[in-house]
């Protein structure tokens, strides 16, 4: 969700969307239906529309409409949306070296960027050579450090020869034509700035760009004049109203000034609007609610470079860091109670890392998913509370704030004080990707970037890749031990690779505890009665490229 990063969870626990749709977008398209604006509101806004720095699932639900990538995921529904296809490239990558050196052959001269440079096999170098440098800080390095030379820019292992893009890896890597579809990797212009904060209009070279942005304000999304690859563009223009309430959004779709509430609706609406409009039908002329689930956790992170995290942890392990208040904290919360929160159909209760639907998951049922066990909490938190009061970052709208309240009522009972922190969603993500960040507990969740168990567990736990800023690991959980089994299932493949990571996820769950999962969310989309073909892709979301406008 990332999908990423913080492809997570937004306000109202809405987050990386699935598959459904009124109609086919080959359909569509076969009907000749384009042109049109497309309104979107967002509660808060984007934390960067730079494809380096961009790690939120709004974002990438934007970059999958305006990035060119070497392979992509098909435009259409259903299980063809997660099946990836050469875009830029003009094949599958040849494989050689004992499955180390990836070549891809770029297609050239056939597209260009949004400001009429030409795309060629540099423009994906170029791409790596940002990501890797350090003043960009750049999350994508959790995704690259098996190229060789990743560590400094310009990266050697990535070599530019003619049209070919040839990438030398260290060791094989099952996953790595998965993960050079991500976002992080799609074409930018050689000279492209290298700004940390990010620039707001970058020039792209898929189906749309970006023509202005305004921070906190609007985002304006047009057809690039240039694109010339086979994906659709149906829209003329995608306009992005920010700083509307859930309140509002859910007004403005029924009134059709806007047509996608992508930060969700109030939570308590989500009835009402399932009994007005039916879920996962459409219906003429009327609103559209449509649920599917997704492969998403939503969890509380424990920042073990906090000091009541530090304390009491076991002699032969200091790395590992508070273990009995971390499990004592996952035996005190109200999974269920938490979950109601976020309203009708909002998803699944989970005591484990992996959602259900990645391959490896094992129900272990390690925590009470029912209701708090008490009795088990506070043996485990007796002399374990540190200083007794702990930071909570979370959001300041839809079910956070309800959320909040039960955490906080449930600490209480085992002897900590919850002192709540709360900001805009994005702002929360980008304060907790910095390390020495003041909380001690986040209010976290992650949405796949792509259907692999890594994207859960190295991503989010393996110490190795923490750096000053961007973060994904939001526990800073470091653990040399865990690190290595870690890296050590990633160079796995087929069942053993399963299995090592749903032994992984139950291992680190009962022995580590870096956090406490609570639920894996249900994607829950509001739409208006202009959308048209509204077609969703399994990995990024709502497909903008492909839909229409009634």
């Amino acid at each position: 969700m990332s999908a990423t990063r913080w492809l997570a969870v937004l306000a109202a626990a809405v987050g990386l969307l699935t598959t459904f749709a009124a109609a086919a977008g080959a359909a569509t398209r076969a009907s000749g239906a384009t042109g049109g604006t497309i309104n979107v509101d967002l509660q808060s806004d984007l934390d960067y529309t730079d494809p380096a720095l961009d790690y939120y699932q709004p974002g990438w639900e934007l970059e999958y409409a305006t990035c060119l990538k070497l392979l992509n995921y098909k435009d259409g529904n259903g299980p063809q949306s997660s099946q990836l296809v050469p875009e830029a490239a003009a094949g599958f990558p040849k494989v050689s070296a004992g499955g180390k050196t990836y070549d891809f052959t770029v297609k050239a001269g056939w597209t260009k960027f949004s400001n009429g440079q030409p795309v060629t096999a540099a423009s994906f170098k170029a791409a790596f050579d940002r990501d890797a440098d350090p003043k960009m800080q750049s999350p994508a390095v959790s995704f690259f450090g098996d190229v060789v030379g990743s560590d400094k820019t310009p990266v050697s292992g990535v070599v530019v020869k003619g049209n070919h893009l040839i990438v030398h890896l260290t060791k094989p890597a099952p996953d790595f034509e998965a993960r050079v579809a991500m976002p992080f990797f799609c074409a930018v212009p050689a000279n492209l700035q290298r700004d940390p904060n990010g620039v707001l209009a970058p020039p792209s070279a898929g189906p749309y760009y970006i023509a202005s942005r305004t921070p906190n304000k609007e985002i304006v999304v047009k057809r690039n004049p240039y694109y010339k690859g086979t994906r659709p563009h149906n829209i003329s223009e995608i306009h992005y109203f920010i700083g509307e309430t859930l309140d509002a959004s859910y007004l403005r779709v029924q009134q059709g000034a806007t047509d996608y509430a992508a930060s969700g609706i109030p939570p308590a609406s989500y009835a009402q609007a399932a009994q007005t409009s039916g879920v996962n039908v459409a219906k003429p002329g009327k609103t559209q609610l449509y649920v599917k689930q997704q492969l998403a956790v939503n969890y509380f992170s424990f920042n073990h470079d906090r000091p009541n995290f530090q304390a009491g942890a076991p002699k032969s392990d200091p790395a590992l860091g508070n273990v009995n208040l971390m499990k004592a904290i996952n035996y005190a919360i109200d999974r269920h109670a938490i979950l109601a929160q976020s309203g009708y159909l909002a998803g699944k209760r989970t005591d484990q890392i992996l959602p259900p639907g990645i391959a490896g998951f094992r129900d272990a049922n390690l925590y009470p998913l029912e209701g708090p066990n008490l009795k088990m909490a506070k043996q485990l938190a007796q002399g374990h509370t540190g200083s007794g009061t702990f930071v909570f970052y979370t959001c300041n709208a839809g079910s956070c704030p309800l959320r909040s309240q039960i955490l906080q009522f449930d600490l209480k009972q085992i002897g900590i004080n919850l002192d709540i922190r709360p900001f805009a969603r994005a702002v929360q993500f980008t304060k907790e990707g910095n390390k020495g960040e003041p909380y001690d507990i986040g209010d976290d969740g992650w949405l796949a970037d792509y259907a692999d168990p890594y994207d859960f567990i190295n991503v989010l736990l393996d110490g190795s890749t923490i750096h000053a800023t961007n973060n994904n690991n939001l526990a800073y959980f470091n653990d040399p031990h865990y690190n290595k089994l870690m890296q050590q299932a990633q160079q796995l493949s087929g069942d053993a690779r399963y299995a090592a990571y749903g032994a992984l996820d139950v291992n680190i769950m009962k022995n580590a505890v870096p956090w406490a999962p609570r639920s894996n969310a249900n994607n829950r989309l509001f739409v208006s009665s202009h959308m048209g073909s509204f077609t969703y892709n399994n990995v990024y979301g709502v497909d903008f490229a492909a839909v229409t406008r009634k």
